[in-house]
């Protein structure tokens, strides 16, 4: 018995100290805090960063049931942001999913997600929350990867995201607003929410701290 209660010690801690701990990588400079629980975080490199999402994870909001569950990684930027990564997700259940992250409260946020669809399909979906969450299903992508972008600024309450399969050439998936700001943190989710996991490796992470120069371009 001691053995056990030592042993749920030791893990409550782990996953507490992941929760509370910094996360720092060059192609970020800001500080990095999880909100809600991780599998497992690894950083590869720099600018590669990998989350493992638990069994059962979600954000989403509609009448009569919410979940918010999905771990996330953010940060607060100070004002302008361009966020780019390419995401890898371990497709292993429907809508396990790789997301890039504009959150500020449980009910005003957007999540867009590199997702297997219920029929199994890689897919561009978007959703975005001002009190209940829509669902955006776009084009399929029949590549384990995809490369995804998230621009707007903190003193604005207007946000444009992007796809690209290749980093360079960018399509304007979707411009929106979310109607409260005033605490915005970005980042990085993994989730899971018919599966036991799901893997989302973050690669090629670059954060510009400048407003669009082109709108069709997302440049």
């Amino acid at each position: 018995m001691k053995t056990f209660v030592l042993f749920f010690v030791i893990v409550l801690s782990c996953i507490t100290d992941m929760q509370a701990q910094e996360v720092n990588i060059s192609s970020i400079p800001y500080a990095m805090h999880f909100e809600n629980k991780a599998k497992d975080l690894k950083i590869v490199r720099e600018n590669h960063i990998q989350i493992v999402a638990p069994a059962n994870t979600d954000l989403f909001v509609m009448p009569g049931f919410s979940v918010n569950k999905s771990p996330r990684l953010v940060f607060r930027p100070d004002s302008d942001f361009i966020l780019t990564a390419k995401i890898t997700p371990e497709f292993k259940s429907k809508w396990d999913a790789g997301v890039l992250m504009i959150y500020n409260d449980s009910v005003h946020f957007a999540k867009f997600c590199f997702e297997a669809d219920f029929k199994g399909q890689p897919r561009v979906v978007s959703v975005v929350c001002n009190d209940i969450s829509d669902d955006c299903n776009s084009m399929a992508v029949n590549s384990k990867w995809v490369y995804y972008r998230i621009t707007g600024s903190t003193k604005s309450n207007t946000f444009v995201i992007y796809y690209s399969e290749n980093g360079k050439s960018w399509f304007p998936i979707r411009g929106f607003k979310l109607d409260k700001t005033d605490n915005l943190r970005i980042g990085f989710s993994a989730q899971s929410p018919s599966g036991k996991e799901c893997s989302v490796d973050f690669e090629e992470i670059c954060l510009q701290e400048r407003k669009l120069k082109d709108f069709w371009k997302g440049e």
